[in-house]
């Protein structure tokens, strides 16, 4: 029975997901970006046989400007199929994966609570339909940005993470089993890796994971010493894989750069266009001469930090800006994609019911109601789990889903702010809604019960 509500739940999410993304790629109009035309222009090479970068006599960092992967997809994309009819083959792939990407979402909310509530099916099912049913997530289905493959990859990832967590305590750090669990570390090593190559912005994830997976050991009283030496086992492990699929990348860059480039090289100047004094909290043209922002792909880093210790108030008051950015502001992509129909686009349970005439509308108000609804559950959800103890077990794995909201905001905080960015965080606070609601209504079932 719960096999055929598994299938009927994965029908129903892939089924909606795809609809609205295809829907939206044949109506929608397609223009290209500043970001995707040059990505485009690098999956010409690859399309060509070429090397990745620009042609000889280009400055060195041209030839490592953006993380491989997306390049790499696309350009084998339109060496096959060409880039006929607006590039509609990679913006239906895209589409696939967008729709995958719900599914992820559905099988980490449903694998948070498999330990503690008959619901959480549902939990997942509810993940998967606010996911697919995310305007955002449809919208950049048909942008060639890189961030719709990198929230499939990096979604795997966190299931995987996740699944190592509750093999780790499950086991209680024997290894009966213990294949297991390196079979989910190893999974989760290897998207990790993609995901780093697709957008380089999850480096210091793995020592997140580490230090939550200590706080799970604590939660459920096991040796904190016999916990910190399995980690510490698998983190060696993990870091190899990690390496082994990031290194053709590595050698690749320094055969052609002659310099050691982990995955690209736009990380300085981004920091520094983040900390110099035209900074506001989103890009901002530096206004410097062409060999000056040269330099800056060696000294950005360096520049920017000098630039926050000498103007700590100026670089608060930027901070604020961009929590706020990342709040409340819209999306400008699909604003524009809205007045740009040429013709009224309208969904059955999804335009209509909103009384709107298309989903492109509601970006300015559909984030901010995500994320105040999960914070409001959160609060429920705290309410409900009475006792301390029950508190610090069952919230470990909701933690873990608040953990990466969290992670992407910082990165956003660190460098500056863009709508495409801030997706990346969107799918935690579905999977968390789902999470949260069948939790209450466990809690409250429980608690009522006769």
């Amino acid at each position: 029975m719960r096999s055929v509500k598994t299938l009927v739940y994965t029908a129903l999410i892939l089924g909606i997901a795809l609809y609205l993304r295809l829907r939206f790629i044949i109506y929608a109009p397609f223009e290209f970006k500043i970001d995707a035309w040059s990505m485009y222009n690098y999956a010409l090479n690859v399309m060509n046989g070429e090397y990745y970068g620009h042609s000889f006599g280009e400055h060195w960092s041209r030839y490592a400007y953006w993380p491989p992967l997306y390049i790499f997809l696309s350009g084998f994309v339109y060496r096959f199929f060409g880039t006929a009819q607006d590039f509609i083959v990679m913006r239906v792939i895209q589409a696939g994966f967008s729709a995958v990407s719900c599914l992820l979402c559905f099988i980490t909310a449903r694998e948070a609570l498999r330990d503690y509530s008959d619901l959480h099916e549902e939990a997942g099912l509810t993940a998967g339909i606010l996911m697919a049913l995310n305007t955002r997530m449809v919208a950049y289905t048909n942008h060639l940005y890189a961030e719709t493959v990198f929230i499939t990859i990096y979604l795997a990832a966190v299931y995987f993470s996740l699944r190592y967590f509750k093999d780790e305590m499950s086991l209680k750090l024997s290894c009966p089993n213990g294949s297991v669990r390196v079979k989910h570390l190893v999974l989760f090593s290897i998207f990790f890796g993609l995901g780093n190559l697709t957008r380089p912005v999850l480096l210091l994830l793995p020592a997140v994971i580490f230090l939550s997976a200590l706080l799970f050991i604590t939660a459920r009283r096991f040796s904190i010493c016999r916990g910190i030496k399995v980690l510490a086992a698998d983190g060696a492990l993990s870091l190899l894989i990690i390496l082994a699929v990031l290194s053709p990348w590595i050698l690749r860059n320094y055969a052609v750069t002659g310099r050691l480039i982990l995955i690209d090289t736009n990380g300085p100047i981004n920091f520094y266009i983040a900390h110099n004094p035209h900074s506001n909290g989103t890009w901002v043209d530096i206004k410097k001469a062409q060999s000056d922002m040269l330099k800056l792909y060696e000294t950005g880093y360096k520049e920017g930090l000098v630039y926050i210790r000498n103007n700590i108030n100026r670089e608060i008051d930027l901070l604020k800006v961009k929590q706020q950015l990342f709040l409340y502001h819209g999306d400008y992509h699909i604003s524009e994609a809205a007045t740009h129909l040429d013709r009224t686009y309208k969904l059955p349970l999804y335009g209509s019911l909103i009384k709107m005439e298309c989903p492109y509308r509601l970006p300015q108000i559909s984030f901010e109601f995500l994320w105040k609804s999960a914070l409001l559950l959160l609060v429920l959800f705290i309410f409900r789990l009475i006792s301390v103890k029950s508190l610090f077990i069952l919230f470990c794995e909701p933690l873990w889903i608040i953990g990466n909201f969290l992670y992407m905001n910082l990165i956003i905080l660190i460098f500056y702010y863009a709508p495409r960015y801030r997706i990346t965080a969107e799918p935690f606070l579905c999977i968390l809604i789902g999470i949260l609601l069948a939790g209450i209504f466990t809690s409250y079932r429980k608690n009522n019960a006769i």
